[in-house]
């Protein structure tokens, strides 16, 4: 292997994985607030690069303006599913209604959820593939080193996302509350604040991670109804390597993911999704939960 060609690699690997770190942080905070399994986070992150096409394509908006509106247009929608699915089936839930129940019910209204999303998009832009043109089609050349300039973007505008998320959650009012959340929603609300709207908080943070994931990726690949299908599994292992509830573990778990896909697809071809499957299963086995995470009893 040439340097060239492991540089590639390498930058390739973690423009990939820092899209499952924005996936996944958003997947982490909706189960940890809400305690949801968002199956339908996925087609999320797929509208959310459908939005980057249409106002930064279509309506030749400014690209980090359509990536604003992109998050924003998401967390709206996930706000507003939060508030027409979730909670309607949270409102009925009782006291004595165990978590795993609570979690189940939760799971597969997400994957009606999902359904309901996918077909839209399907009916709304039809089953062809769109294409973004990249706002940054330059390519660095650095004696025989060669690498898309879009994909350093997409690695430097998902780090600054991470580090306005960081900043959110551990130096806002607002990022103790939802953390608090996450922990004893009970105690929270003996405190007078209405978790209701911090559920709903929760969600629409969540689905606007998912949104700039799929608007800030969109110029590499093409945009398509069934984008979402692939990456939230993906997300999932991410989210199991790292371990649940780990900031720094949902990093190294994208970042671990990113580069074995890379360097896999370069040297095993199509089977590099199934060695990175086996590797995870070692990591699992080794560290139930999570290579920063810990096991849940």
């Amino acid at each position: 292997m040439t340097v060239g060609l492991f540089i590639q690699l390498l930058i390739n690997g973690l423009s990939i994985g820092s899209i499952y770190i924005l996936m996944v942080l958003g997947l982490d905070i909706i189960l940890r607030g809400t305690k949801i399994l968002n199956f339908a986070h996925g087609q999320l992150y797929m509208l959310g690069a459908y939005a980057l096409f249409f106002l930064f394509q279509q309506l030749h908006i400014d690209y980090v303006l359509s990536l604003v509106l992109a998050g924003l247009i998401i967390s709206l929608i996930g706000a507003v599913s939060y508030l027409g699915v979730f909670h309607v089936i949270r409102s009925r839930f009782t006291v004595s209604t165990t978590f795993s129940y609570r979690l189940l019910l939760s799971a597969m209204a997400s994957v009606g959820l999902m359904m309901i999303l996918q077909q839209g998009t399907l009916l709304g832009f039809g089953t062809l593939e769109r294409g973004v043109q990249s706002p940054f089609p330059q390519i660095i050349a650095i004696y025989d080193i060669r690498f898309s300039l879009q994909r350093v973007i997409v690695i430097a505008l998902s780090v600054i996302i991470c580090v306005g998320l960081f900043l959110l959650m551990y130096k806002t009012r607002l990022g103790k509350i939802l953390r608090a959340v996450s922990y004893d929603p009970e105690a929270v609300t003996l405190q007078g604040i209405n978790t209701f709207w911090i559920f709903v908080i929760c969600f629409a943070l969540g689905s606007g991670m998912a949104g700039l994931a799929g608007a800030i990726i969109a110029p590499l690949f093409s945009v398509t109804p069934t984008m979402g299908q692939n990456v939230i599994f993906l997300s999932l292992l991410v989210l199991l390597v790292g371990g649940i509830g780990s900031y720094k573990g949902t990093i190294l778990g994208g970042l671990v993911i990113g580069l074995l896909l890379s360097f896999g697809f370069q040297f095993l071809g199509g089977a590099a999704e199934l060695f990175v499957f086996l590797i995870v299963i070692a990591i699992l086995s080794i560290r139930p939960g999570g290579i920063l995470g810990e096991a849940s009893e």
